[in-house]
C-alpha cells in the first residue's frame, strides 16, 4: 500500500512537471498585433501592414478571403446591394508566431442609387435598365437580378455616365448596350449568361483589360476608342465580331497589344494578335501589334481600321482586300501589297494621312470608290499593267500628289511629263493630275475630279482644253487667278467649286456651256432635319453672249452683254446680274466691261447667305494691269462715280473640318461703285450708258 501511494506521488509530480513545461512553451509565443486603419476606397479595402505577417484573412459576413497583401479586391465580392460588415486578422505559419486577434470591425453599406431604375421588356416578360439622370451617375453601378420576381436580362441607357466607373452585372443579364462614353468606366463583372454585346456599347470607355465570358455569340463595334485598352480575350463560343457595316470593336484602341480567342471557337482563331476566319482564311481583326500569318488569302472589311498601325507588310498569298481595310489610320506611313492581289474594296485607304506612296501590284484591275480619300500626305502612286478602271473620289483631296506612273504595258492608261499627269491611252483626256497646271499638248478634256483637292495647285495652262469635266478643279484652293483659253467649250458642274482663292472669272468668247455651281464657294452647317444654313463667298463674273448655258448662283455678280436672260439661263435669288453691257478684250482673250446701261438700282450686293456684307454698292470684277477707278458717262471720260475698295470676311462655319479643310476665313477685296446715291445721281444725269474707267498701273 505505501508503495502504490508513492507512485502515485511520483507521477502527479511528473504531470506538474510537464504542465509546467507546456506553460513555460507558450509563455514564449509572439502573437502579431491585430490590423489597423481599415479603409475602403474605390473598391479596394487596406489596412496598416503588420510587421511579421505571412498574410491576412478578411471576414466579410462571415465569408472568409485570403491575400497576401494589406489589401482585397472587393469589386466583385461586394456585388449585391446592402451592408457588409468586415474585419481583418494578420496570419502566420511562422513557428513560434501566433496570429492576430480580429481588427475592430468596419462597414459598408451599399444602396440602390435613385439615378436609375428599371423598365419592361417588350415582352413584357422581364427587365431592363434605364438611367434617370446620367449627371448623378457616380461610382459603381450593381444591377439586380430580379425585380418583383422578373429577371433583369437586359443592361442599356448609360451612355455619358462621365461618373460611373464599374458595373457588375448579373448573371441574368443577356444583352448589353449603352455605356457609351462612360469615360471613367475602368471595371466590368461580366454576366454568365451574356449573349450579346450590341453597337459601340462601351465605346470610350477607360477598360484596361477584356475577358469575355464564354456564351458570347456577337459583339457589335463594342469597344471603340478605348485608348487605355491593352490586352482581350474573346471566347470559343463568339460567332460574329463587328457590327451590321463590318465596323470592327476595337476601332481606336491604339494601344491594344494583344487579342486571342478561346480554343475551340468554331468560326475564329487567334494568331499573331490577329483574328482570323477559318472557313476562308480571312483576317477579320488587326492591331497595330498584328504579325499577319502567312496563309492569309484575304483582308477583311474593316479589319485594320484606326489600328494605329504604322507599317503594314502584307504577305504573299493575299489576293483581296475588304472595303475600308485601313480606314482611318491615320499614322500608316508605309504598306506593301503582294503581288497576288487582284482585288481591292472601297475606301480602303480612306483618311490615311501619313501615307507617304504606295505600288499597286499589277494584277488590280479597278481602283474603287475613295481608295485614297484624304491622304493628304500621298506623293507618290504607281498602277500596275491591268488598271483599266479609275473608280469616283479615288484622289479627292490628295493635296499634295506628286506622281502618278503607270506600267507602260498598261492598255488604257498612259503617264506623261514624268508622272505629273495620267492621260487615257490616246492621250486626249486627262484623268488625273498632280500639282503641276501646265496641261500637256493633245489634252482635248479634262476628265471629272482630274485635279479635285490639289490645293497645291497655283494656275493652270489649259493649252488646247475644250472640256472641263465635272468637279475637275474642285476644293483646288491655291488657285488665286483662272486663265481659260478660246478653245474651251465647255465648263461641267462644280469644276471650280470651293476654290476659295478665286474672286474674279472672265469667261473667254467661244465657251457654250457653263454647269451648275461651276465656280460657287460655300461653307455650309446642318440647322435640323433637312435644312442647312450657308454662308458663300463673293465671286465676280464677266460671261459673253457665246454661253448658251448657265446658271447664275446667288453669290455671283455677273456682267454679261446679253440684254436680258436668255433662254437656257436661269437666275437665283439674290445673285447680281448686269445685262446689256459692252465687253472689250484683252491680249488674251479673256473679257471686260466697256460701259453698262444707266439702270443700276438698289444695294447692289449679292446674297452671301450668312457671310456678312455690310454698306452696299456693285462689286467690279479684276483685270490684270488694271484699276477700275469708276464709271463716267461717256466714252473715255473721268469717273463721275468713282470706286472704292470693298471687303467682304468669309468665314466658314464652326473650325477646319477634316474634309474641308480647303475652306478657311479669308478676307475678299473689290473695287466697287454705285452706291445706292451714286444710283441717284446717275439716273439724274440723263446719260443712257455708263462707261467703265480703267486705269493702268
Amino acid at each position: 500500500m505505501k508503495k502504490k501511494k508513492a507512485l502515485m506521488i511520483v507521477l502527479a509530480v511528473l504531470l506538474l512537471g510537464l504542465a509546467g513545461l507546456v506553460l513555460s512553451g507558450c509563455d514564449g509565443d509572439r502573437e502579431l498585433a491585430a490590423p489597423t486603419r481599415l479603409e475602403i476606397t474605390n473598391d479596394v479595402l487596406t489596412w496598416e501592414a503588420i510587421e511579421g505577417a505571412d498574410g491576412y484573412t478578411v471576414e466579410i459576413n462571415g465569408e472568409e478571403y485570403k491575400t497576401q497583401n494589406n489589401s482585397l479586391d472587393l469589386f466583385e465580392i461586394t456585388n449585391k446591394y446592402g451592408a457588409y460588415e468586415i474585419r481583418v486578422a494578420a496570419d502566420s505559419v511562422t513557428e513560434g508566431v501566433l496570429s492576430s486577434d480580429w481588427s475592430e470591425q468596419t462597414s459598408l453599406t451599399l444602396t440602390i442609387p435613385d439615378w436609375f431604375g428599371f423598365l419592361p421588356t417588350d415582352d413584357g416578360k422581364g427587365w431592363e435598365t434605364a438611367v434617370i439622370d446620367a449627371t448623378k451617375a457616380q461610382g459603381k453601378l450593381i444591377i439586380p437580378s430580379f425585380i418583383n420576381g422578373k429577371a433583369v436580362v437586359r443592361a442599356k441607357g448609360f451612355n455619358n455616365c462621365t461618373g460611373l466607373t464599374g458595373v457588375i452585372f448579373p448573371d441574368t443579364v443577356e444583352y448589353i448596350s449603352g455605356f457609351g462614353n462612360c469615360q471613367n468606366l475602368t471595371r466590368v463583372r461580366w454576366s454568365a449568361g451574356l449573349k450579346e454585346i450590341i453597337g459601340n456599347s462601351f465605346d470610350g470607355t477607360a477598360l484596361e483589360s477584356i475577358v469575355l465570358p464564354e456564351g458570347v455569340e456577337m459583339m457589335g463595334n463594342a469597344f471603340g476608342n478605348c485608348t487605355r485598352l491593352k490586352s482581350v480575350s474573346l471566347p470559343s463560343t463568339l460567332t460574329k465580331i463587328g457590327n451590321y457595316v463590318g465596323t470592327p470593336p476595337f476601332s481606336g484602341c491604339h494601344n491594344l497589344e494583344s487579342i486571342e480567342i478561346a480554343a475551340g471557337n468554331e468560326v475564329y482563331a487567334s494568331d499573331g494578335n490577329c483574328i482570323m476566319r477559318k472557313a476562308d482564311n480571312t483576317l477579320v481583326l488587326g492591331l497595330k501589334a498584328s504579325k499577319i500569318p502567312s496563309y492569309t488569302e484575304h483582308i477583311g472589311n474593316y479589319a485594320f481600321r484606326d489600328s494605329g498601325a504604322e507599317s503594314i507588310a502584307l504577305p504573299e498569298g493575299v489576293t483581296s482586300i475588304g472595303d475600308h481595310a485601313f480606314y482611318d489610320n491615320d499614322r500608316l506611313k508605309e504598306i506593301t501589297l503582294p503581288q497576288s492581289l487582284t482585288s481591292i474594296g472601297e475606301s480602303v485607304f480612306f483618311r490615311c494621312t501619313a501615307l507617304g506612296k504606295i505600288a499597286i501590284p499589277d494584277g488590280v484591275t479597278e481602283l474603287p470608290y475613295r481608295l485614297f480619300f484624304f491622304c493628304t500626305e500621298l506623293k507618290e502612286v504607281a498602277l500596275g499593267a491591268k488598271t483599266e478602271k479609275i473608280g469616283e473620289d479615288v484622289f479627292h483631296m490628295c493635296g499634295k500628289l506628286e506622281r502618278i506612273t503607270i506600267s507602260e504595258s498598261n492598255a488604257h492608261f498612259k503617264s506623261a511629263a514624268d508622272g505629273r499627269f495620267l492621260l487615257n491611252k490616246t492621250g486626249d483626256t486627262l484623268v488625273l493630275g498632280c500639282q503641276d497646271g501646265a496641261i500637256p499638248d493633245g489634252v482635248k478634256k479634262i476628265g471629272g475630279k482630274a485635279f479635285e483637292g490639289r490645293t497645291g495647285l497655283k494656275e493652270i495652262d489649259f493649252n488646247e482644253v475644250e472640256e472641263i469635266g465635272e468637279y475637275a478643279f474642285a476644293m483646288c484652293a491655291g488657285l488665286d487667278r483662272l486663265k481659260l483659253t478660246s478653245a474651251v467649250r465647255t465648263i461641267g458642274d462644280g469644276a471650280f467649286q470651293n476654290c476659295i482663292g478665286l474672286s474674279t472669272v472672265r469667261i473667254p468668247d467661244g465657251v457654250q456651256s457653263i454647269g451648275s455651281f461651276a465656280f460657287v464657294c460655300k461653307s455650309g452647317k446642318m440647322v435640323g432635319k433637312g435644312r442647312m444654313n450657308f454662308k458663300m463667298a463673293p465671286l465676280v463674273l464677266v460671261v459673253p453672249e457665246s454661253v448658251e448655258q448657265f446658271f447664275i448662283d446667288s453669290n455671283y455678280t455677273v456682267y454679261t452683254d446679253y440684254s436680258s436672260l436668255p433662254t437656257g439661263w436661269s437666275v437665283d435669288y439674290g445673285s447680281v446680274a448686269v445685262w446689256g453691257c459692252e465687253l472689250g478684250y484683252d491680249d488674251d482673250g479673256l473679257p471686260y466691261v466697256l460701259s453698262a446701261p444707266n439702270t443700276f438700282s438698289g444695294d447692289g450686293m449679292p446674297d452671301l447667305g450668312y457671310t456678312a456684307i455690310e454698306g452696299d454698292g456693285y462689286l467690279m470684277h479684276g483685270r490684270d494691269s488694271f484699276r477700275f477707278a469708276g464709271w463716267a458717262t461717256e466714252p473715255n471720260g473721268e469717273a463721275e462715280f468713282s470706286s472704292f475698295e470693298k471687303s467682304v470676311e468669309f468665314e466658314p462655319f464652326g473650325e477646319a473640318e477634316k474634309e474641308n479643310y480647303y475652306l478657311y476665313k479669308k478676307t475678299f477685296y473689290f473695287s466697287a461703285s454705285m452706291t445706292e446715291e451714286q444710283c441717284k445721281e446717275a439716273a439724274l444725269s440723263g446719260a443712257e450708258r455708263l462707261y467703265a474707267v480703267w486705269e493702268k498701273i
